[in-house]
């Protein structure tokens, strides 16, 4: 387990504001699967998931938004890391139209994560 130290130092190390959220997202790619993200912010997103993934694994991602009636699609994303049953994700690209949903989406997002 890492200490309180390294989650510091990894929030620390985000570009952009993260929110607390709790749907779905669908997997593929090195890793295939369900999750369930719990906090997400433009640049990536924390899930938990019993899909045993490894740091460095290239996936596409859907994320089941809720309200949407299609899945946002990130195009290539990276596990940064990984514990138990979670991993954290970063969006390396998405299309622009993708892009803006996901930004309309979190612009209705108020619970910011720790």
């Amino acid at each position: 387990m890492p200490s309180e130290g390294n989650n510091i130092n990894m929030m620390e190390q985000r570009q952009y504001v993260r929110y607390q959220v709790e749907f779905p997202a669908i997997f593929a790619g090195d890793h295939a699967g369900l999750g369930i993200v719990y906090n997400l912010g433009i640049g990536g997103c924390k899930v938990v998931s019993d899909l045993g993934v490894k740091r460095g694994a290239l996936l596409t991602v859907q994320l089941q938004v809720p309200g949407q009636t299609t899945a946002i699609t990130i195009r290539a994303a990276t596990v940064r890391w990984t514990l138990e049953f979670e991993f954290g994700v970063e969006f390396l690209e998405m299309q622009e139209k993708e892009r803006a949903r996901l930004d309309q989406f979190l612009a209705t997002q108020v619970n910011i994560a720790a």
